[in-house]
């Protein structure tokens, strides 16, 4: 397998949303006393929204960055900040500068690269007023609930509106990535090696991406105080070193998701030989993960020229196999199912965890293995079964 190493950790958090990013721009920031919130604030259909889709619903969530001082609403938006964009954020603002919360600033964030323009007060107090009080919209719309909240009562909206505006920032970002990247450099002390850095940044976003898409799926916020900041930096970097490079493989799990009615999944080699095994669709879908971690740590093996490791891994794991099909048909207990448990169930000192163990496994079952190629179904024991 041909690998051309990454210095660069940017590279570490492509694929990951604008959301997410923004969350841990502003995580990176957070001192003694300080915390920030991710919350849903519109009524989102949540089965709908994946990691990678959330930036298309942007408007519906909000980060709060807060401390005994101050609390600055956060509202992001990648991409063309429409007038329609506008009003909606602007009605989520002045409900929340109508409600109990002592909001200090009020932030828009995007990106240069979208060339977004400052339009959020471009249209008249009176217009905005006569906007929302014209509208017919549903009762559970934003709109309907701010026009419930001010109708007959222009001076009261007038007030929100300029205090709104008077706490306003709008703030447009030259490269986010490259801006995490830089404040990430002394937490996971980048210039003492580049590869593991690179490790525990993206460990970092998919820690973050778990625990704030289990927070929508609840309709619940997810929230991280400076301590609880601090510990997750330690966490992330004594578990990813030059020695020890094994993620967290419950967050592995939750963002990696197998979806067997992907073509390109159900026409691998080492889907079709574990439905030889006569594995439900979950527990194919729990081996398949199995196999990306063990993947994933090879990746990682290689980034840090541990070969011999790798080599290790998966010769005893084909020995193993070796062993059990031969202790098998000696037996007359031949089959593909037995060929894949027994063979989980032996040691391999060389893995770090089980997980590793039983994904090398499932791994040496592709079609582009050459040499020590594992199958739970060959010729031999798919005639037994016939």
């Amino acid at each position: 397998m041909e690998y051309e190493q990454d210095s660069s950790g940017i590279n570490s958090l492509s694929g990951f949303s604008f959301q997410i990013k923004v969350f841990v721009y502003y995580m990176l920031e957070l001192k003694e006393g300080m915390q920030i919130e991710f919350e849903t604030i519109e009524d989102v259909n949540v089965k709908k929204i994946k990691a990678d889709t959330i930036d298309d619903n942007s408007e519906s969530f909000r980060s709060t960055l807060l401390s005994k001082d101050f609390n600055h609403a956060i509202q992001v938006k990648r991409t063309t900040i429409s007038n329609d964009v506008a009003m909606k954020i602007l009605l989520n603002w002045i409900l929340l500068e109508s409600s109990s919360n002592n909001v200090t600033k009020y932030v828009l964030l995007t990106e240069d690269v979208y060339n977004n323009k400052d339009i959020i007060f471009d249209n008249k107090v009176e217009d905005v007023f006569k906007t929302i009080i014209k509208s017919n919209k549903k009762k559970n719309a934003t709109i309907s609930k701010v026009k419930e909240l001010f109708k007959d009562k222009y001076e009261d909206f007038e007030k929100i509106y300029k205090a709104i505006n008077e706490k306003y920032e709008f703030l447009s970002l030259n490269d986010i990535d490259k801006q995490i990247d830089d404040k990430c450099a002394i937490h996971f002390r980048k210039v003492a090696n580049s590869i593991v850095y690179n490790q525990r940044l993206k460990e970092l976003l998919q820690h973050i991406t778990v625990e704030i898409m289990e927070a929508v799926n609840k309709k619940s916020s997810y929230s991280i105080k400076y301590s609880d900041f601090v510990k997750l930096i330690e966490d992330i970097s004594s578990r990813l070193t030059e020695k020890v490079t094994a993620p967290l493989y419950s967050k592995f799990k939750k963002i990696n998701q197998i979806d067997l009615t992907d073509s390109k999944v159900s026409g691998l080699r080492e889907y079709k030989q574990l439905v030889a095994c006569e594995l439900p669709e979950n527990l194919i879908k729990q081996h398949l993960t199995f196999k990306n971690y063990y993947e994933n740590i090879l990746m990682k093996y290689m980034e840090t020229n541990k070969l011999s490791k790798v080599e290790d891994i998966e010769e005893t794991t084909f020995e193993n196999f070796e062993n059990v099909k031969f202790r098998l048909q000696k037996e007359s207990l031949d089959e593909p199912y037995n060929r894949l448990e027994e063979t989980k169930k032996l040691p391999n000192s060389h893995a770090e965890n089980e997980q590793i163990r039983y994904g090398c496994g499932i791994y040496l079952t592709r079609e582009d293995i050459v040499d020590n190629q594992i199958s739970w179904e060959d010729e031999q024991n798919a005639k037994s079964k016939v």
